[in-house]
């Protein structure tokens, strides 16, 4: 989904949320991989990519990032 008054483009929440499961799985996969032939740096590396894929998927649900959700955030704060 675009954002075209801003110029910026917004990705769809249920496309980050897909984006940062397959990051996850793929750094599974490379945790996996290098636990079973290639060493201790591959688990590293593996870890350290679930890591990116669990952040994005934590981003996902603390940051609203349509339009609609940023005014009714804003409209809360401004009522307190």
């Amino acid at each position: 989904m675009a954002n075209f008054s801003s110029g910026e483009r917004v990705i769809e929440r249920s496309k980050r949320l897909k984006v940062g499961l397959i990051i996850i799985y793929v750094g599974l996969g490379i945790n996996l991989f290098g636990f079973a032939s290639l060493g201790s740096y591959f688990e590293g590396v593996g870890l350290l990519v679930m890591a990116l894929g669990v952040g994005i998927v934590t981003a996902d649900y603390i940051f609203p990032n349509t339009s609609e959700e940023l005014t009714n955030a804003v409209e809360e704060y401004e009522k307190e």
